[in-house]
């Protein structure tokens, strides 16, 4: 065999894998929400009462109001975290909204979430009888691919079915 026909060959082997390459099936990237607006919108959209942000960044406040609500959420590495807890314990309403950087961390993410909800439908001190009703029955954790939302809300079915429509 030629010089000339073996490159020939290297060549067009070469553009046939490159070609089946290009068609093979890509993941669909994941859609971005603006998880700020989101909660802005259901907030007023829902009626939530006495919530107060917990900002990260806060170290005097909203770290500790992250960390006593959410064990280890404020030291994860995440794109976005919108976190809404109440001022008063009794009031019920919560709203949490975290972007993971991965599928490994949503998961944790959710986690986190769930246990949240374990801990405030169990009867015992801090959780009054009230509260420990409403958090059973409603509430929710909703996810979608990096995307992770608690709510407990009188309307958490329908706070979850627009979460989820942010991704249809």
């Amino acid at each position: 065999m030629t010089m000339k026909r073996m490159i020939f060959l290297c060549t067009a082997a070469a553009l046939c894998l490159s070609l089946l390459a290009a068609c093979a099936p890509k993941e669909p990237e994941e859609k971005q929400v603006d998880l700020a607006a989101f909660a802005q919108e259901v907030m007023k959209n829902h009626e939530f009462s006495a919530l107060e942000k917990a900002d990260p960044a806060d170290e005097e406040v909203g770290a500790i109001m992250l960390e006593n609500a959410y064990p280890g959420l404020k030291d994860m590495d995440l794109e976005q975290l919108e976190a809404y807890l109440p001022m008063i314990s009794f009031s019920g309403g919560e709203l949490a909204l975290a972007q993971a950087k991965s599928p490994e961390d949503a998961a944790k993410v959710k986690e986190i979430f769930q246990a949240r909800i374990e801990a405030k439908t169990t009867e015992g001190p801090g959780n009054y009888p009230e509260e420990v009703e409403m958090w059973q029955r409603s509430a929710k954790v909703a996810g979608s691919g990096s995307y992770v939302m608690l709510v407990n809300h009188q309307d958490s079915e329908a706070i979850v079915s627009e979460f989820e429509a942010l991704f249809a």
